[in-house]
């Protein structure tokens, strides 16, 4: 009898179990109904992450590397030449690389939602080189020593629709700032900080479809901005500079420079070109 007892109490202990691991499962798969019905938002992909090391030609990390992604996301290298943009936003991005000494980089990269992007960036020294000495009655000597960029310099500021600075107007202007060289151009005034320069330019706003800056250095982007403000222009001197130009509005820029948004472009030649 005491066996038929203990025999007989295992059934309804079975079924109030299997009554609680229905109700379990009938919970569990309501907030699964829920993620899956119509209307819910969908679980989203983590951005992107781009990291990586930069290193000189000796393969030896360099520190105070400054990177600039998309023109808005910045970040400079540790001691150890390690970057790192967390988060980016998927897509295609332009990226460039400077540092004073070394040979300007810039390249495009893509990256997916929840893609990791780690590389390592090798930069070359800058050929360090005396000033030029020509011999102004020997065209021989003007032919051996004219740079590269001189000929489009000297045909765009023939045509007249931008201001232009070249190496002897540089010297006598006797400005210490590149910044205040650019504020030479008619509608342009600047104000200088601590760690930027910001130009303003009459007429050149939103309100005109055209906010955007951009500068060139050697022919290549370095900067753009859409409040004026520049980080690059006090890492030039004008000593290093062999011309400039100022482009305000869309009808001066020239084709190979122009952006449908710009407002001002500014180009700088230095005197390695």
């Amino acid at each position: 009898m005491l066996l038929g007892r203990v025999a007989s109490r295992p059934l309804p202990v079975i079924g109030f179990a299997a009554a609680l691991l229905g109700a379990a499962l009938v919970a569990a798969t309501v907030p699964l109904a829920a993620q899956q019905a119509p209307g819910h938002a969908e679980i989203v992909a983590p951005p992107a992450v781009v990291i990586g090391r930069i290193v000189g030609p000796d393969k030896k990390a360099l520190e105070d590397v400054e990177l600039v992604l998309a023109d808005s996301l910045r970040d400079v290298t540790d001691r150890k030449g390690r970057f790192e943009f967390d988060p980016v936003p998927a897509g295609t991005h332009d990226v460039v690389v400077r540092k004073i000494g070394y040979v300007p980089i810039r390249f495009r990269l893509r990256v997916v939602a929840g893609d990791v992007w780690d590389g390592t960036i090798t930069m070359d020294r800058t050929t360090q080189t005396l000033p030029q000495v020509v011999v102004l009655d020997s065209t021989r000597a003007l032919r051996n020593f004219r740079p590269s960029w001189l000929d489009p310099f000297l045909e765009r500021r023939r045509l007249g629709f931008g201001t232009f600075l070249d190496r002897v107007e540089i010297e006598q202007s006797r400005e210490p700032r590149v910044a205040r060289l650019i504020a030479r151009a008619p509608g342009i005034t600047v104000f200088e900080a601590m760690r930027y320069d910001e130009l303003h330019v009459s007429r050149c706003g939103a309100g005109a479809g055209a906010s955007k800056a951009i500068l060139f250095v050697d022919g290549i982007k370095m900067e753009t901005t859409y409040n004026g403000r520049f980080t690059v222009l006090a890492e030039y001197h004008p000593d290093q500079l062999g011309a400039v130009e100022i482009y305000r509005g869309r009808g001066a820029i020239p084709p190979q420079y122009d952006d449908p948004q710009a407002c001002l472009i500014i180009l700088l030649w230095t005197n390695r070109r």
